[in-house]
């Protein structure tokens, strides 16, 4: 169902649409001094409330402290079958913003599980996929975290050849110096094409294992809406 805001308006909500909508920090205070009373108030203006509550969280980066009023909010639009709420589908907006929040708490396990089921519910959505492939990329795969491990070392040996052939070759052995320099130039590159190649095969894992899951979530709403 949309969502319907109610004609009564009690002083403490009244109190609370005088405050600037991207004042989040004062947004957050008041929540929070009147956090008992605004329980008690008529349902569609203490939800309204809890909206404004934890998207101010939310966009002052206090990630912690979302996550732990979110699922309260979320759980709400369950119960009451809420579906829009502004304008917005509300449940797949704070599902999103769990993820997001999870995302930036570097707790990538959980943020992926919510994108993936905020794909299966719409595999249409661009955003969501996009965010899903950037959350995987924020894990590093072991591959690519093999790769610059070895680039490193490859780069460290470019180094120890360049102090070798400042430091001896060049003055004591210089009909050497192309052989060394030519040694040297093939590490470092060595190196780097290492980095590239791992980079490109983890960015096409990613890419093509998402793409994979909204293909398979979009064959499945298909299927589901032609029985």
């Amino acid at each position: 169902m949309a969502f319907a805001q109610s004609t009564y308006h009690s002083k403490i909500y009244k109190d609370f649409m005088e405050i600037q909508h991207e004042e989040y920090r004062t947004i957050i205070r008041f929540y929070e001094e009147y956090r008992q009373e605004i329980t008690q108030l008529d349902f569609e203006e203490y939800f309204e409330l809890l909206l404004a509550y934890t998207k101010a969280l939310f966009e002052i980066g206090a990630y912690g402290s979302f996550v732990e009023v979110v699922d309260n909010a979320i759980g709400i639009t369950i119960e009451h079958n809420i579906h829009f709420y502004q304008g917005e589908d509300i449940y797949q907006e704070l599902l999103f913003r769990k993820a997001a929040a999870y995302y930036n708490l570097h707790e990538f396990d959980k943020s992926k599980y919510i994108l993936r089921e905020l794909i299966k519910i719409d595999p249409w959505n661009q955003l969501t996929i996009r965010f899903l492939k950037k959350c995987l990329r924020g894990e590093k795969s072991p591959y690519l975290r093999s790769a610059r491990a070895i680039s490193v070392v490859l780069f460290f040996i470019a180094a120890v050849i360049i102090a070798v052939e400042i430091l001896f070759v060049s003055p004591v052995y210089p009909e050497y110096v192309m052989e060394v320099r030519l040694a040297r130039n093939l590490f470092f590159l060595s190196g780097v094409g290492t980095l590239l190649i791992g980079e490109a095969i983890n960015y096409w894992r990613i890419y093509s294992q998402t793409e994979a899951f909204a293909r398979q979530a979009r064959s499945k709403k298909h299927k589901n809406s032609d029985s």
